[in-house]
């Protein structure tokens, strides 16, 4: 009964990995379709530099970031190709060690402004994106409205010109949002899982980003690199009506003027940001020793090969289990029954039972009594017409063949009665050797040929009696 569930549970999960293997393989033929299209479709992104820079707000929320928040703040001012920006980085007052690297670095670039949440945290994201939309709104009173809001996380590496892309994009090309590949970075160290998930991630942002937008369909959006038209938020508000006593259903009504950005300029000179920290990455990043990651192709290939070689085991195991071959007679071997029901024991057996291994470099050159033979790797008894299979220094008697499997179990029953049955380990093998099929009693395990010749004559002589 066990055994039945294990192999039941086994081929559901072949097929599941089969149908998931057919779904992935979907994917992959519509990429290599439409990738060539895709890349057609693609604007000139020459125009992209030569367009105004809109203003742009990023927001990002920190809680307990402090380990990482200074190399995103100071990677991104240092690399990014664009200058009307302003990063909000949003804050707990429980969490002061955040505070003091934004707030420093906030010093030295004024295009940083710290959000510090009414509430101690941990709150959540949405809470915590909700109190940075609230102070970008108050900014927004003073110095004018941004067009183009983004959403980043705090470990986040922006790529220098991705304001760029969002700026011509969202600011020029009339999209309402867009999703940028958002590519995992994996660690020099990273476990199985951790590289699984990189890997999973990078190809919904990289391939399936692709088939989705060739088939017109739902793109979600992954919570980071992310950036929408101011407009588009203000579509979202429209559901309260009121903000701050003010119908922005009106608001919403825009002029040609209405995202001309009034924020004065700075008068202080923007300094570059110095502050070193222990974790810097730039180092890395950055450095002509620098090793590109390995291309597409062979990441598919070995993601291919491992899936294959999952399901190849899952299927090896599930054969092992119900179905060996006999090298020695060019025969397959069923075990049908034992003298217990695991289906671990079952398995045990069989490989202590199973002719196919029966040779042993032990007894090649041993003297053997005139009526027993050595017939390829097991000896045949001619006197008491029986055969004796040898495993590991373990000698086992094939006692007798049946042509029915009820036979079989009452013969190897009469054996274990004969023999004792708390002494003797027996089981059914089936077999089936020139489309008949025939099983085979296979008993005991002895130490040696004397002892269970011994045992083999016991019998004979009660069955002859």
């Amino acid at each position: 009964m066990i055994y039945d569930i294990f192999q039941i549970l086994l081929w559901v999960t072949a097929i599941m990995l089969v149908i998931s293997g057919l779904d992935d393989m979907y994917m992959d033929l519509l990429y290599w379709i439409y990738r060539k299209k895709y890349k057609e479709k693609m604007p000139d992104f020459n125009e992209m530099f030569d367009k105004e820079e809109k203003p742009i707000a990023i927001i990002l929320g920190a809680w307990r970031e402090s380990s990482v928040i200074g190399r995103t703040l100071s990677y991104a001012i240092r690399n990014i190709k664009y200058q009307n920006y302003r990063f909000f980085v949003g804050v707990y007052p429980n969490d002061p060690d955040t505070i003091r690297i934004v707030k420093e670095i906030s010093k030295k670039d004024s295009r940083v402004i710290a959000c510090i949440n009414p509430q101690n945290g941990p709150t959540t994201k949405a809470d915590n994106l909700n109190s940075l939309y609230a102070g970008l709104c108050e900014y927004e009173k003073v110095y004018g409205e941004f067009e183009i809001v983004l959403v980043h996380d705090a470990e986040d590496f922006m790529h220098p010109y991705c304001l760029k892309l969002y700026n011509f994009l969202i600011g020029y090309k009339g999209f309402h949002g867009v999703q940028i590949p958002v590519i995992p970075i994996k660690s020099k160290l990273g476990g199985i899982f951790h590289r699984t998930y990189c890997d999973a991630f990078a190809e919904v942002h990289t391939k399936d980003m692709i088939v989705r937008e060739a088939m017109d369909t739902f793109i979600p959006f992954s919570g980071t690199g992310m950036g929408f038209h101011r407009k588009a938020i203000y579509y979202l508000e429209k559901s309260n009506g009121l903000q701050d006593g003010i119908d922005i259903h009106k608001e919403a009504e825009l002029t040609n003027n209405y995202f001309k950005n009034n924020e004065e300029p700075v008068k202080d000179e923007i300094l570059v940001n110095d502050t070193s920290y222990k974790d810097d990455p730039f180092a890395s990043l950055n450095a002509k020793s620098y090793i590109p990651p390995r291309g597409t192709p062979n990441q598919i290939r070995q993601y291919t090969t491992v899936f294959v070689s999952v399901v190849f085991l899952f299927f090896s195991f599930l054969v092992y289990t119900g179905v060996t071959e006999n090298s020695s007679e060019s025969q397959t071997e069923t075990v049908t029954a034992g003298t217990n029901g695991s289906v671990f024991e079952n398995i045990i057996k069989k490989v202590s039972f199973n002719s196919a291994f029966a040779s042993n470099l032990s007894y090649d050159n041993m003297t053997l009594p005139e009526d027993i033979v050595k017939v390829s790797n097991v000896f045949k008894d001619t006197k008491y017409d029986a055969i004796y299979l040898i495993k590991e220094n373990k000698v086992s008697i094939e006692e007798s063949h049946w042509n029915n499997d009820e036979g079989a179990k009452n013969r190897l029953s009469e054996v274990q009665s004969i023999l004792g049955f708390d002494k003797t380990k027996g089981l059914v093998i089936k077999s089936i050797i020139n489309g008949e099929e025939i099983y085979k009693v296979i008993i005991g395990e002895y130490n040696s040929l004397d002892e269970a010749r011994n045992n083999l004559v016991a019998i004979r002589e009660i069955k002859d009696k």
